[in-house]
């Protein structure tokens, strides 16, 4: 059955090439509104277009109006791509490979963009080498290396090592066959694909992978910017540095290259222009600098919050808040955690928690909102400022949401940290039935060691915590004693005095306490642990930084040398330790500690006397 033609009458026909021209025009924006307008017009002038009558003006508005719609789809209109799909199928109806190849790769490229934005790669690998199979590298050789370019964007995004690695060799035989001087933006567009291809490489030394990365994204700033295409040096430049993030993370010493990639990076790419890259940028020289924290550097500290400082200033500005969203959890975590932390610090960081919770809400993001009420619930116990009593209560629900939310079977570690911040707080807490929150405590510690041990860290704050809860409840209890002291004693596994020396010297200390208290109840024999506890406490603990928990140390160790029988040595050792605790607890600012110190220390000289 053949299809009946309508041929429109000149004044309509001539209207609709109008509509056709001026669509044409708009469609070269980027604003939205704009190729919206485009779109209307293109619409109005289909219904003058008979496909039997007019196929190949038929053929071309339904080409523009899928290009219309795939750009308005990438630029935010989703909800058009299946339109641009109907259109494109309808185009290629009327453009075959044989009468009119231009238009045939056109419409196929069209439908591959328009599918591969949709997730369906196998359908875009198809159109592109549709494509592929229609142009001649001798006749079109620019036209040709973009189409296998294509080629490799999908297999570059599958999965599969495989692919990746195909989609490498692609890219390098594109850039073989395309000059720099005669097509820089060309060059320096395969060159920006090859490296975001190599930094996703699954296969052969991951460092060398972002290694080829960096010079890819290297070159292509190069080649761009002697092109005089300053958008696509600065993408370079952006994917440059941010690569190096991961890449000193395995490469240490390339810290200083890294840094230079940022400064380079946020020189040419300015927030007013360009709050979104300017701010991923941002977000990932935080990081970077984040990376040098466990060393314990301050000015590392210092940088880190800096940058994720101005990120966060930027979310009125992206485009949207997920850009900047990451910093609300990794500058608050740094402030509790890092080696400056402050009082002001710890009030930014509640501040910023709280406004995380809504950024990050548990339903759509159920782990990074864990990771939120941990930080909240971290910093309301270290803050100094407001009632304690409600900080704690605050701290704990915080943690309790955290855990409700988090999967432990999933993500073991975060539900292992949750539990021990749980317990740390319900020891802390004042109010309430001190017993009930004890018993609470050790709960929450032993679930943290059932659940993980990969975090070591973790691993000896529960059983710090653990110790000191049982020397809090143990004293009617040898066996109770004896189970404290095992619990520090692998917690000064986790806790060596050379990675943390304040953790190492307040175990040290408990271990101390708990060893003389089994002491004085029938094991005499545990005493000698207890002095050398107190010892190692002391030795750790800087009395610059940490004077009263130093002074204490030096009291409990001269108390213990005390002992009845004591030898001139000992009692020499616990002169020299009650006046170091003298020192700090002073008549003017501690008359009772000061009291009882020059008392003890007055008997250990005249017992050193006696000897003499």
């Amino acid at each position: 059955m053949e299809l009946e033609s309508r041929l429109p009458d000149e004044a309509s026909l001539a209207a609709a090439r109008r509509r056709i021209a001026q669509a044409r025009k708009l469609r070269d924006s980027t604003d939205i509104m704009e190729l919206r307008a485009a779109t209307d017009l293109l619409v109005e002038a289909a219904a003058t277009f008979d496909l039997a009558a007019l196929p190949v003006e038929f053929g071309s508005l339904h080409l523009d109006l899928a290009d219309t719609l795939n750009l308005r789809a990438r630029l935010g209109d989703p909800d058009v791509l299946d339109e641009a799909i109907d259109c494109y199928q309808k185009s290629i109806v009327v453009f075959n490979r044989d009468e009119f190849p231009e238009a045939f790769a056109r419409a196929f490229h069209g439908l591959g963009l328009a599918n591969w934005a949709g997730g369906q790669l196998e359908a875009a690998r198809w159109c592109f080498e549709t494509v592929l199979e229609a142009l001649s590298p001798d006749v079109s050789p620019l036209e040709h290396a973009r189409a296998r370019a294509n080629v490799a964007a999908v297999l570059a995004a599958t999965p599969e090592a495989q692919a990746r690695a195909q989609a490498v060799a692609i890219y390098e035989s594109v850039l073989d066959a395309v000059s720099a001087d005669t097509h820089p933006a060309e060059q320096a567009r395969f060159l920006l694909a090859l490296g975001q291809t190599r930094r996703v490489q699954l296969e052969g030394s991951r460092q060398g992978q972002l290694e080829a990365a960096v010079s890819a994204f290297t070159r292509a700033a190069d080649v761009a910017g002697a092109g005089d295409r300053s958008d696509m040096r600065a993408a370079a430049l952006a994917e440059a540095a941010l690569t190096q993030v991961e890449l000193t993370a395995l490469d240490p010493t390339r810290f200083d290259d890294a840094k230079q990639a940022f400064d380079l990076a946020l020189g040419d790419i300015p927030a007013e222009a360009q709050p979104d890259r300017h701010a991923e940028l941002r977000l990932g020289f935080g990081r970077l600098w984040a990376g040098r924290l466990p060393a314990g550097d301050e000015l590392a500290c210092d940088a880190a919050l800096t940058h994720f400082e101005a990120a966060i200033a930027l979310a009125p500005r992206v485009s949207t808040a997920a850009l900047v969203a990451p910093a609300l959890i990794e500058a608050p975590r740094i402030m509790v955690e890092g080696p400056a932390r402050t009082q002001a610090h710890v009030a930014r960081a509640i501040e910023i928690s709280r406004h995380a919770l809504s950024a990050w809400p548990r339903a759509q993001f159920p782990t990074e909102y864990a990771r939120v009420n941990l930080t909240l619930g971290s910093a309301l116990l270290a803050s100094a400022a407001g009632d304690r009593t409600s900080n704690v209560r605050e701290a704990i629900e915080a943690f309790e949401a955290g855990l409700d939310a988090v999967n432990r079977d999933a993500e073991p570690v975060a539900y292992a940290s949750l539990q021990v911040a749980l317990a740390e707080a319900l020891a802390a807490r004042t109010d309430g039935d001190r017993a009930d929150n004890v018993r609470r405590a050790a709960a929450a510690a032993n679930r943290a060691l059932e659940a993980s041990d990969e975090d070591r860290a973790v691993v000896g704050r529960a059983n710090h915590l653990l110790g000191r809860l049982a020397l809090e409840t143990g004293g009617a209890s040898p066996q109770a004693l004896a189970e404290g002291a095992a619990h520090l004693y692998r917690a000064l596994e986790d806790r060596p005095r050379e990675t943390d020396p304040v953790a190492h010297a307040e175990t040290q200390m408990l271990l101390g306490m708990i060893l003389a208290s089994q002491a004085a109840r029938g094991e005499p024999h545990l005493l000698g642990g207890a002095i050398e506890a107190y010892r190692a406490s002391a030795g750790a603990y800087d009395v610059a930084s940490h004077p009263r928990e130093s002074a204490s140390v030096h009291f409990n160790l001269a108390v213990a040398l005390m002992q009845p029988g004591s030898g001139a040595q000992d009692l020499e050792e616990a002169v020299r330790s009650f006046e170091v605790a003298a020192q700090v607890f002073d008549a003017a600012a501690y008359p009772q500690q000061h009291a009882m110190i020059t008392g003890n220390l007055a008997q250990a000289r005249s017992r050193l006397k006696a000897l003499a």
